[in-house]
């Protein structure tokens, strides 16, 4: 049924696509990209296994560069688990670059420590080196080595940081004794127990680890405040259900900060369940101005409607959903805030589908009781008021003081915190004409050579050359996109819907896949999604021809 709507607009879509993508790809610049692996400690001393750990958190916070990006945390530790490798051990060259590679990293930093001294002078040692991940050869046939007190760790590692800068840019804007000032901005007892507390799993000691680096760093007078131990402690003040703490800590984040995002998306949560809604909502309407997740797009509806304020909240929710249009806490959220905001009819289209998902979820069937009835439509209500009789075990405590039911509203209590560095990296090189990676040049080469394929419509041999490209890189939207492309040109409308929700999942500002969902979702008569897509579509690009067209398709259609 698809397919005659489709083909009206296959030729000039694709045409669009491919030109538009040629377009983005002849901008596609990227940056470096280095993994800082575990340094091997060489001395018998298991105390100073803190060290190990810490050259990848220091340089994660300095070596933020035009052209150059670090791999976090939660990346390399998935690049381990991918190569089925730990940290903790002791990793040939070879297995090192095995991780790089994994990580997507064409520069790998690997090093070792010796301690030496007594326990009143404790001295350090260091050798590091940076590897080219797809030859395995030393960038410049170089060995970084530093030496002194253990209380230098963080200007030799700030020296580092700038040789491994330099090697790829000698023309910095900045000198050395610049870096080394950022990366010793901290003092040395602070930073230390700041390392240690990340990396210890007792979350208890974790927690005494991050208030004495915090306590350490305002004690020895240094300037700002402590922002990575902030918002660790914040984080884990979070987790365990201190929700009053975790906001008046991370409330003390101000944009600029290391961790400044994810700060804004735990503050968000955390004041939602501490109930104080102003709060929640400030910082997720915040934070979804910068980085619009489906879970940031969706907290931030949700916040607005615990508020009071609908009508504001539903552009939010519509957002969530054309993201991901199979997600029920998406579609309940988007249908409360249209039931409160008095848009019946919207509102019992999303509870209709969330209660087809779940036909266990009272308060669902709750919530579209009381939705069909202000719509007046008694029999439907009855029917479902009496499944929220059913699953609703508070049913019985609301029906009698209504005033008492508290907020509905649902949040996403974990964010995909490897896509908001994706979405922050690709924001902040935007504008940065830096180099691209082999990698990256190879798989810009091989879209080009599927767009050529499209357009010279052997779809098979681009269907063949897309799984390999995806298979290289999981997160590449212009290949979901493509895909899409392909499959609806089958007629194989479902395989072309997740093709397309994948492509905004992993790049949300692609007007032309929210295009393409917003025709399917027409097709299928499904208005709310279809129209969300479209409206993403038109604050992305307000002058897009088939976004209007589609928009004013859509108004036909009512």
């Amino acid at each position: 049924m698809i397919q005659p709507m489709f083909n009206r607009f296959r030729f000039k879509i694709v045409f669009l696509a491919i030109f538009l993508m040629a377009c983005s790809a002849a901008k596609a610049w990227a940056a470096d990209v280095v993994i800082i692996m575990p340094f091997e400690n060489r001395s018998q001393s298991a105390q100073f296994n803190w060290v190990r750990e810490s050259f990848s958190i220091l340089l994660a916070d300095i070596l933020d560069a035009p052209g150059l990006t670090v791999v976090s945390a939660d990346e390399r530790l998935q690049a381990f688990d991918q190569v089925r490798l730990s940290p903790t051990d002791l990793l040939t060259r070879a297995a090192m670059i095995r991780v790089a590679e994994a990580a997507k990293a064409n520069l790998v930093v690997v090093g070792e420590f010796d301690i030496g001294g007594d326990k009143q002078n404790v001295s350090i040692a260091i050798s590091a080196r940076l590897i080219e991940t797809e030859a395995g050869r030393l960038i410049g046939n170089k060995v970084f080595n530093f030496s002194g007190p253990l209380s230098d760790l963080q200007l030799m590692q700030g020296q580092l940081a700038w040789h491994v800068l330099y090697e790829r840019n000698p023309s910095l804007p900045y000198t050395k004794e610049q870096l080394v000032r950022r990366a010793t901005n901290v003092p040395p007892r602070a930073y230390e127990s700041y390392v240690k507390g990340v990396q210890t799993l007792d979350l208890r000691l974790r927690e005494s680890f991050l208030k004495r680096a915090i306590q350490e760093h305002d004690t020895a007078g240094a300037p700002g405040h402590y922002a990575q131990a902030i918002y660790e402690l914040g984080v884990l003040q979070y987790r365990q259900t201190e929700f009053e703490e975790a906001v008046t800590l991370l409330k003390r984040l101000t944009k600029g900060d290391p961790h400044y995002e994810p700060g804004l998306f735990y503050l968000g949560q955390a004041a939602f369940k501490a109930g104080v809604f102003n709060d929640a909502a400030a910082a997720l309407e915040t934070l979804a101005g910068i980085a619009p997740l489906p879970e940031i797009l969706n907290n931030a509806g949700a916040a607005l409607t615990a508020k009071g304020e609908n009508a504001r909240a539903l552009p939010f929710l519509q957002r969530a959903i054309a993201a991901n249009a199979n997600d029920t806490v998406y579609r309940f959220n988007y249908g409360y805030a249209a039931w409160r905001n008095q848009a019946y009819d919207e509102a019992a289209q999303q509870l209709r589908a969330v209660v087809g998902s779940n036909a266990r979820d009272g308060e669902a069937w709750f919530v579209l009781s009381k939705c069909l009835a202000s719509a007046e439509k008694a029999d439907d209500a009855a029917k479902a008021d009496n499944e929220a009789k059913r699953y609703l075990s508070a049913y019985a405590r609301w029906a009698v003081a209504p005033d008492k039911v508290p907020v509905l509203a649902r949040m996403k209590e974990d964010l995909d915190e490897l896509a908001l560095a994706k979405l922050l990296r690709q924001q902040s090189g935007t504008s940065a004409q830096t180099r691209a990676t082999p990698q990256q040049i190879s798989q810009q080469q091989a879209l080009d050579n599927i767009r050529q394929l499209l357009a010279a419509n052997k779809d098979a041999e681009a269907m063949a050359e897309l799984q390999r490209v995806l298979a290289a890189d999981t997160a590449n939207a212009d290949a979901y996109f493509l895909r899409g492309i392909v499959y609806t040109r089958r007629n194989e409308t479902e395989n072309a819907l997740r093709s397309f929700q994948a492509a905004v999942s992993w790049n949300p500002r692609m007007p032309e896949a929210h295009i393409m969902l917003g025709r399917i979702y027409l097709v299928r008569r499904d208005t709310a999604r279809a129209l969300a897509h479209c409206k993403q579509a038109l604050e992305i690009d307000p002058q897009n021809r088939e976004a209007i067209a589609l928009k004013q398709q859509i108004e036909i259609g009512r």
